[in-house]
């Protein structure tokens, strides 16, 4: 590695922990899962203003939060808010539902847009809910010169149902499961197809339309604050990478990996893991969203790690592929150059103007290029064999964040995600076989071009072989046998 990149490496790791544990220690320590150092509630209010005004009129929206699912008897899987919800609201309360209505309606003597139903004010063994005056102490609702307000659940019948009955639209998101299986009978519930029949034949005159598009259109374009907090879980996911680069060595198994990384995250401050840590050796290279994790990992063979920490609701996703006694074999090197390639090729045609089906089309007929020279691929219909997934993504609060059909524009923030996976018993030289490869980095695009946010993470061969000669935090694990 060279000595800048590394000097760069130390300084980002004492950023990340250092820097985001002591400035943002204004933890609300009244209320579980609010923090300072978010989005404020103000960027809140304009989300839904500007979401009013793409409304039609006479029309309404009710957006619900996402509820807990229960795991088994009285444990709940650890809760994770709609993000469309949360987009809009801030809130991380369960059992809550939010309305807007374009023309406004008369609440307690004030002629309000927003409304937020939420469940009373409780202390229970999980902390303390929000309740009416934490809803307008920390998201604003009901606050002075706002056309919101917050009510508890109890009321939202006596004004729901009016207004339905009184609107030509409703706007709405999915808030059940579409289907449902019965596991005795082998029926099919279809569950979002009877709420939403049930709710027409209610009130048969009301157009029934999804609100998803409209959000997704603002969603796709990240404001100042929103790429503050993306680059935060980048920078958190850089360094989890650093530290499970330097710990890996042939005899752990991928949980032990796992363990490095997901501490690095817990660490540095990020509430959870977007999705399952993916950390896959060996033959495991070859399944994409591959999450058990449990392969004792052996010389010779690389590992994908393709991870992403969630730091206040956004979403990292960075992948490196390491091997896993630190020395790439000559035919390892080849593909991993190619895939390296291919992605900074990608990297480089990524700016304002530019639609993603271009950026996808021009990686791989570099790809095909590349394959056909290493005689692996005989000509470009075959590359789809060895690179079946799209190398591009939108990221945001959801890892696969809302697609946009349209142009790139500066603060749209993508992962670039280039790979090439060769099965055994490939049509190729069998030295190939067992070789999985994927490099995928964040970017953002600007008003000139792009900015790699995880440009800290090492990634050409000779910084990823010359950072494995270090030691990490994981190298004295227990348990490998």
């Amino acid at each position: 590695m060279k000595p800048n990149c590394f000097l760069l490496f130390i300084f980002s790791f004492a950023w990340i922990y250092v820097g985001i544990s002591r400035t943002e220690s204004g933890i609300c320590n009244t209320y579980v899962g609010y923090e300072a150092g978010g989005i404020r509630s103000d960027e809140y209010r304009q989300r839904r203003s500007a979401l009013l005004a793409k409304m039609d009129p006479n029309s309404i929206a009710v957006l619900r939060a996402r509820d807990n699912t229960r795991h088994f008897r009285d444990k709940d899987y650890r809760y994770r808010q709609n993000s469309d919800f949360l987009y809009l609201t801030g809130c991380n309360e369960p059992s809550s539902t939010l309305i807007l209505i374009p023309e406004g309606l008369l609440v307690k003597g004030r002629k309000v847009q927003e409304i937020l139903f939420i469940s009373p004010k409780t202390k229970d063994w999980t902390g303390e809910s929000l309740g009416v005056d934490g809803a307008k102490e920390i998201l604003g609702f009901g606050t002075e010169g706002t056309q919101s307000i917050a009510l508890t659940n109890n009321r939202m019948n006596e004004i729901l149902e009016p207004l339905l009955s009184n609107s030509a639209i409703l706007y709405y998101t999915q808030s059940v499961v579409e289907t449902l299986l019965d596991p005795v009978s082998d029926i099919y519930f279809i569950s979002l197809r009877e709420s939403m029949k049930n709710l027409q034949d209610k009130h048969p005159d009301l157009v029934i339309k999804e609100i998803s598009t409209l959000i997704g259109e603002m969603r796709a374009v990240k404001s100042p604050a929103e790429i503050v907090l993306l680059q935060k879980a980048v920078d958190v996911t850089v360094i989890a990478q650093i530290e499970a680069v330097k710990c890996c060595e042939p005899g752990m198994f991928e949980y032990q990996l796992q363990a490095v990384v997901e501490y690095c995250f817990t660490q540095a401050g990020a509430e959870n893991t977007d999705f399952p840590s993916i950390i896959g050796s060996g033959p495991n290279t070859q399944t994409f969203h591959y999450y058990a994790n449990r392969r004792k990992m052996q010389s010779g063979e690389l590992v994908v790690m393709d991870i992403g920490a969630e730091y206040h609701g956004y979403s990292a996703d960075i992948s490196r592929t390491i091997p896993v006694n630190g020395k790439f074999t000559p035919a390892q090197k080849e593909i991993y150059e190619l895939v390296y390639y291919v992605q900074q090729a990608a990297i480089d045609s990524i700016c304002p103007g530019k639609i993603t089906a271009e950026i996808e089309e021009s990686a791989m007929r570099v790809m095909a290029g590349g394959l056909i020279r290493l005689g692996i691929a005989e000509d470009s219909g075959d590359v789809k064999k060895y690179c079946p997934h799209k190398i591009s993504h939108f990221i945001g609060l959801d890892v696969h964040d809302y697609k946009s059909a349209g142009k790139l524009v500066p603060g749209m923030v993508m992962a670039v995600e280039p790979g090439i996976y060769i099965p055994e018993g490939s049509e190729c030289d069998k030295k190939y076989w067992n070789i999985g490869i994927r490099i995928e980095d964040d970017i953002l695009i600007t008003d000139k071009g792009c900015r790699v946010l995880s440009g800290f993470a090492p990634k050409s061969v000779q910084d990823i072989e010359g950072l494995m000669k270090k030691k990490g935090i994981g190298n004295q694990q227990v348990g490998r046998e």
